[in-house]
C-alpha cells in the first residue's frame, strides 16, 4: 500500500483559469464542479480565477464547491482594472452576435502576466460542462506553438465568421482560426517572444475589427504559431442540426464532427445557453446546477415550461381545427 507522501507524489498537478465577472458565478460552479467530477484521480487542478468584481461571499462559495471535491485548490486573483482602457477605446464590434463580451472576456489572452510561475496553463471558459478528463490537454507538444486550440469548425461554411479580418490575416488564418471555449497557452514561448505587446498593438489598432473579441486577439497576434485539439474539447450542441444540411462545409471530417458530438470531452454552449434558452444537452446543465442547489439570478431568463409549450401547441391546432370546422358548417347552412 503506498503512504501519503507516494500518493501525492503521484499526482499530476495541472493549472487552469477562467475569467468571468459576478454575474456568472453560478454558471462556473456548474463548470468547476464537473470539471473536478471527471478528473482522474491522479490528477490535482490548480484553479485561478481572473476577474475585477467578483464578490467575497461569492468567491467562498466557489471555493467551498471546490474544496468539497478534495482535488482542486481555487485562488482568485483581482485583476484591478487591468486593460479597462483598452476596452473602452478598442475598436470591439459587440453588435455581430449574441455574445455577452466584458473585458474579462480580453483578460484571458494575458495569462502570462498573471501566471509568471507557470510555463504552460490552460484556458476554459465557463458556458461549459466537462464530460470526461481533459488533464491529456497538459500533455500536448506545444513546440514553436503559442497556444493550441479547437479548429472553428464553421469558417468554412459561414463566411460570417471570418469576414471581419483584412485579407493578409485573413490568408493566414483562414485554415488556423482557433475558436474560444478551451485553450492550451504556452506562457514560456509568449514571454520569451514579447507576443503580449503584440496583442496590445491589435487591440489597438482601430482598423483591425474584433469581432470575436479574443478569439481574433490571440488568432491575430500569433500570426499562426498555433496548435489544435481534438473537437470533442468543444461539442457543440447545435452540431448535430447542421450536419443535417446538406450545404454544411467543415474543416473536419464527417467522422470528427459525430465523434464530437457522440463522445464529447466538454459541452460547450457557445451561442444558446442553457439558462436562457433550451439548447441539446440542457437536461444535464440543470441536473448539475439543481445538485449544487443553486440560485437563479439575472442572467436567467424565465422559459415557459414544456408543459407550457405543449398548452400552446395544442391550443393553436384547436383554433385552427375549429376555422375549418365553423368554415364546413358556414358551407352547409348557406350554401
Amino acid at each position: 500500500m503506498l503512504d501519503n507522501g507516494s500518493v501525492s507524489m503521484s499526482l499530476k498537478k495541472i493549472p487552469i483559469f477562467f475569467t468571468f465577472d459576478n454575474n456568472y458565478v453560478e454558471p462556473a460552479a456548474v463548470a468547476f464542479y464537473s470539471l473536478l467530477d471527471k478528473a482522474k484521480e491522479n490528477v490535482f487542478y490548480e484553479m485561478y480565477v481572473l476577474h475585477s468584481d467578483i464578490m467575497e461571499e461569492k468567491q467562498k462559495f466557489l471555493t467551498d464547491i471546490v474544496h468539497k471535491k478534495g482535488n482542486a485548490n481555487l485562488t482568485f486573483v483581482n485583476t484591478n482594472g487591468f486593460l479597462d482602457e483598452f476596452w473602452n477605446n478598442g475598436s470591439f464590434n459587440f453588435k455581430s452576435s449574441n455574445s455577452t463580451f466584458t473585458v474579462d472576456t480580453i483578460v484571458r489572452c494575458f495569462g502570462s502576466k498573471f501566471f509568471p510561475q507557470y510555463e504552460k496553463i490552460i484556458y476554459s471558459d465557463v458556458d461549459v460542462i466537462f464530460t470526461d478528463d481533459i488533464s491529456a490537454l497538459y500533455e500536448i507538444d506545444m513546440s514553436e506553438k503559442y497556444l493550441a486550440g479547437v479548429k472553428n469548425p464553421f469558417s468554412k461554411y459561414s463566411r460570417h465568421e471570418l469576414s471581419h479580418l483584412k485579407p493578409e490575416h485573413y490568408e493566414i488564418l483562414k485554415d488556423k482560426y482557433i475558436a474560444g471555449g478551451i485553450w492550451v497557452m504556452n506562457l514560456k514561448k509568449i514571454r520569451d517572444d514579447n507576443l503580449e505587446e503584440k496583442m496590445v498593438e491589435v487591440i489597438n489598432d482601430k482598423t483591425i475589427i474584433k469581432r470575436w473579441n479574443d478569439q481574433d486577439i490571440v488568432n491575430i497576434a500569433c500570426g499562426g504559431k498555433i496548435g489544435f485539439i481534438p473537437l470533442n474539447y468543444i461539442s457543440y450542441p447545435y452540431l448535430i442540426d447542421l450536419l443535417q444540411n446538406p450545404k454544411f462545409t467543415s474543416d473536419y471530417t464527417r467522422e470528427e464532427l459525430y465523434n464530437s458530438i457522440i463522445n464529447p470531452k466538454i459541452i460547450h454552449f457557445a451561442a444558446s445557453k442553457p439558462w436562457n434558452s433550451d439548447p441539446k444537452y440542457s437536461n444535464l446543465w440543470w441536473t448539475y446546477f439543481y445538485y449544487l442547489g443553486l440560485g437563479k439570478t439575472k442572467i436567467f431568463k424565465e422559459m415557459p415550461s414544456k408543459e407550457k409549450i405543449k398548452y400552446k401547441k395544442y391550443k393553436k391546432l384547436f383554433l385552427s381545427s375549429l376555422v375549418v370546422v365553423v368554415a364546413l358548417i358556414c358551407i352547409i347552412i348557406f350554401g
